[in-house]
């Protein structure tokens, strides 16, 4: 086979991958010749039509394949591996969210990045009262553990404020001024218009497990969301096909509906360039590092799994949609047990906020920079641990992280309007910050199946058929079969929970 043979046959193997990275490339160019034109709103609306359909196809299949593959997943394994992995994943997701934490703080206090700028230039104002810290973490408590999960699929518990105008006397240069404020002046639990991803992870993690523990009994329900699990599968598979069109259109309105992007770069160029550098860091050189040591492979082949992944997360700025090409890379070209993934996934994807925390550690010491706050070693600290505790708390929907930045402002004494400012390069930065999230969360499927592998029992690939017809990874022309139709030897990639007794016993009877 010559030279172009090969470039061809790569080519058709990542036809998806080429063909979204093509797709971003045209976004690019018709987002910029249309922003030239001054586009009204009806006109962006019917621009970035092909990508609203395209988002709204993938949306109503996450929570589906989020209730059947957990329940599928957790449904063949015993309470130890569920609460090993459980374990395993939470401690990593919160490992890496303090990182990123830490991360954001020391880029941003090496670079500094918010000292001579001016805090103008932003009439922009808040129209709402920040939610306050304490009822963050009670609504996370209350979404774990939802009173109806009919409900969870298109609501979750949020605490709702009532708002009050007061008018009160500012004194500025001897002068005094009225001015309106809005406070609180009651709250209530009320609900929010986004599916409840981690109570629905919960619930359907608790239906798994007892569908394990009543073992007979529960086989047909089991055997019924996992044909479910690959039933979506097909019809995602369906839809990610249309991937390069839906990027290319979402690209192009966000492109042409952005105005002053000359401006913004020169205002906060150094900002964002800290937070870019910051997300750099660990996407490409912490990330790659970990993989090699937990793998013992060189990482750009793993990196380059996940573009396509990346490529949907970078369009939608959103984990969550990016679960079933996520699913789709870590088990079929990173060979991930899939009861490993279709629960490490979910959860991390509501969880796993590494990148988001990179960019509120940095915006934080930005904004105290900018208002001249002391920034001592003891704030620092404080903006870590806020950033990663708050981090676990962030809605997978866009521009989350810049609402948790404001409440981060309340905490820390500093007036939330400051915040305002940040707005005008959000569309760049959230989708940038989604980026390292996905690469984060992907890397966590690896190690926690490293970390777990000894504990899961053995169990065959679901597509693996030792028929004399089947010409795949274990037919007798490529591993060799015994006899009886059994696999002499099975290769590592292969191996479900090899390390096991069960496991031992079957290869020596063969």
């Amino acid at each position: 086979m010559g030279k172009m043979d090969k470039c061809l046959a790569v080519v058709k193997d990542n036809l998806l991958v080429v063909t979204t990275l093509l797709g971003v490339a045209v976004g690019f160019a018709i987002g910029f010749g249309v922003r030239a034109t001054n586009p009204t709103e009806d006109e962006l609306m019917w621009l970035g039509m092909i990508g609203e359909l395209y988002l709204r196809m993938l949306k109503m299949m996450i929570v589906p394949l989020i209730i059947a593959s957990v329940i599928a997943g957790t449904a063949t394994m015993d309470p130890k591996s569920n609460g090993k992995i459980s374990m395993v994943c939470i401690a990593y997701l919160i490992f890496t969210n303090f990182l990123g934490a830490l991360t954001g703080c020391i880029m941003a206090v090496i670079i500094r990045p918010g000292v001579g700028l001016s805090n103008s230039g932003s009439n922009r104002q808040l129209d709402t009262v920040p939610m306050e810290t304490q009822d963050i973490f009670a609504d996370l408590l209350r979404n774990l553990f939802p009173d109806n999960l009919i409900q969870a699929t298109f609501q979750q518990t949020q605490t709702k404020y009532n708002i009050e105008t007061v008018l009160k006397n500012m004194t500025m240069n001897g002068t005094v001024i009225p001015r309106q404020f809005k406070e609180i002046s009651g709250k209530y639990i009320g609900s929010a218009g986004s599916s409840n991803i981690l109570g629905l992870i919960v619930g359907s993690m608790l239906f798994g497990v007892a569908t394990g523990a009543v073992r007979e009994a529960g086989m047909p329900f089991g055997a019924f969301f996992t044909s479910a699990t690959d039933v979506i599968m097909q019809i995602l598979k369906w839809i990610i096909r249309s991937t390069p069109f839906g990027v290319a259109s979402l690209i192009a309105k966000t492109i042409a509906g952005t105005d002053n992007i000359q401006e913004d770069f020169r205002r906060l160029g150094v900002y964002a360039a800290t937070v870019i550098v910051s997300l750099l860091i660990v996407s490409l050189l912490l990330v790659p590092i970990a993989y090699s040591l937990l793998t013992r492979k060189q990482p750009f082949s793993f990196l380059f799994s996940i573009v396509n992944v990346m490529m949907i997360g970078f369009a939608t700025s959103s984990s969550a949609i990016s679960i079933p090409e996520s699913l789709k890379a870590l088990e079929d070209v990173n060979r991930i047990d899939r009861r490993v993934t279709r629960f490490v996934v979910p959860l991390s994807a509501t969880l796993g906020r590494c990148g988001s925390s990179i960019y509120i550690a940095a915006t934080c010491v930005f904004l105290m920079q900018l208002t001249e706050t002391d920034t001592d070693a003891g704030k620092i600290i404080l903006v870590c641990v806020l950033t990663t505790c708050s981090s676990l708390a962030i809605p997978s929907v866009t521009g989350a992280s810049l609402v948790t930045v404001i409440i981060l402002l309340t905490a820390l004494g500093l007036p939330a309007e400051t915040a305002t400012l940040l707005f005008t390069l959000e569309w760049l930065l959230d989708r940038l910050r989604t980026l390292t999230n996905l690469i984060v969360q992907a890397l966590g499927s690896v190690g926690t199946y490293r970390a777990c592998r000894s504990a899961l029992p053995y169990q065959p690939r679901p597509s693996v058929t030792l028929s004399d017809g089947y010409q795949g990874p274990l037919s007798r022309q490529h591993s060799g079969v015994t006899a009886s139709g059994l696999p002499k030897e099975v290769p590592d990639e292969m191996k479900f929970g090899t390390e096991n007794n069960a496991y031992n016993e079957i290869t020596t009877k063969i």
